[in-house]
C-alpha cells in the first residue's frame, strides 16, 4: 500500500490503532474525524443503574466508548468492583474486551459474530428469561439488541452512555482533500462515521468522491453506506481493524 493515502474518520482518541496498522503496510493515514464522542445530556439514568448494580445479571458492552463511559461513572459513583464478579460480562468483540483490561475486568462472553446479532444469539442460547441486563449504549444504537432480549423475557435497561456528533469544523478539510483527489480511499469504522460525513457534505459527497473508494469495517456499516446509494468497495470477512487492513493489502495486491 506504499504511496496510498487513506482518510481515517474515527474519533481523534481512537484513530491511533488504525493509523499504526496502515503505516506498517506503507500506507499514509490522514486523520480528519467525522465523529466526536460526547457525554449524554444527562448521566442520571446510567448512574442510577450503576448504583443498583447488585441487581444486574448481565452487562453488555458494545464498544470501547461504552467501556470507558461505564467505568467513568462507576468510579464517579464510588461503586464496589467486587459486585462485577457476580455479573456476566459480554463484549461485542476483542477490541471491546481489550478496553476492559485497564479496569481489571475480563469478558465472560465474546461472540464470534462481533455484532448485536451475535450477542443476542449467544445470550438466547444461554437463556435470558427473568434476567436483569444492563446495556450502556450509544444514543443512536440500533434497537435490535434491546428488542430481541426483551422479547425473550429479559429485563433490559439501556441508558445512554455516550453520543456521537459530527465535528463540523472538519468539513472544509475533507472537502479540500476530495476536491484535490488526494485520497485513495475513506475508511469507515461505524455507521456513524459515514452518516456524519454525509451530513457534513450532503449531496456534494457523490460529486466529490471521484475515484476515491469507500472501505467499511463490517456489514452494518456497509448496509448504511449502501442505503444512501453509495458503493462499498471493500468489507473484510471479520469485523476488526486488523482484518480491515489485511483486506486492504489484498485489495491493492490484486
Amino acid at each position: 500500500m506504499a504511496g496510498k493515502k487513506f482518510l481515517v474518520t474515527r474519533s481523534q482518541n481512537q484513530a491511533a490503532a488504525l493509523v499504526a496498522l496502515l503505516a506498517e503496510q506503507g500506507g499514509e493515514a490522514i486523520c480528519v474525524p467525522t465523529i466526536d464522542i460526547v457525554a449524554p445530556e444527562s448521566w442520571r439514568p446510567l448512574d442510577l443503574e450503576i448504583r443498583n448494580l447488585e441487581d444486574v445479571d448481565i452487562l453488555i458492552l458494545t464498544s470501547a466508548n461504552a467501556v470507558n463511559a461505564f467505568f467513568e461513572r462507576f468510579l464517579e459513583n464510588e461503586q464496589y468492583f467486587g459486585l462485577l464478579k457476580a455479573v456476566t460480562v459480554v463484549a461485542v468483540g476483542p477490541k471491546t474486551a481489550q478496553a476492559m483490561a485497564p479496569y481489571a475486568l475480563s469478558a465472560d462472553i465474546v461472540p464470534q459474530d462481533h455484532s448485536a446479532e451475535g450477542i443476542v444469539a449467544e445470550l438466547l442460547a444461554l437463556g435470558v428469561a427473568g434476567k436483569k441486563i444492563l446495556y450502556p449504549r450509544a444514543e443512536l444504537a440500533r434497537p435490535y439488541l434491546v428488542d430481541h432480549l426483551r422479547a425473550a423475557g429479559a429485563d433490559v435497561s439501556a441508558p445512554i452512555a455516550y453520543r456521537t456528533v459530527a465535528p463540523r469544523e472538519n468539513t472544509e478539510k475533507i472537502r479540500r482533500l476530495l476536491k484535490n483527489q488526494e485520497l485513495d480511499a475513506i475508511c469507515f469504522s461505524s455507521s456513524s462515521t459515514f452518516d456524519n460525513l454525509l451530513a457534513m457534505l450532503g449531496d456534494e459527497l457523490k460529486l466529490l468522491l471521484g475515484k476515491t473508494e469507500l472501505f467499511s469495517i463490517g456489514p452494518q456499516t456497509s448496509r448504511t453506506i449502501r442505503e444512501h446509494g453509495f458503493k462499498v468497495d471493500l468489507e473484510p470477512p471479520a469485523w476488526t481493524l486488523d482484518a480491515l487492513v489485511a483486506a486492504m493489502v489484498e485489495h491493492y495486491r490484486n
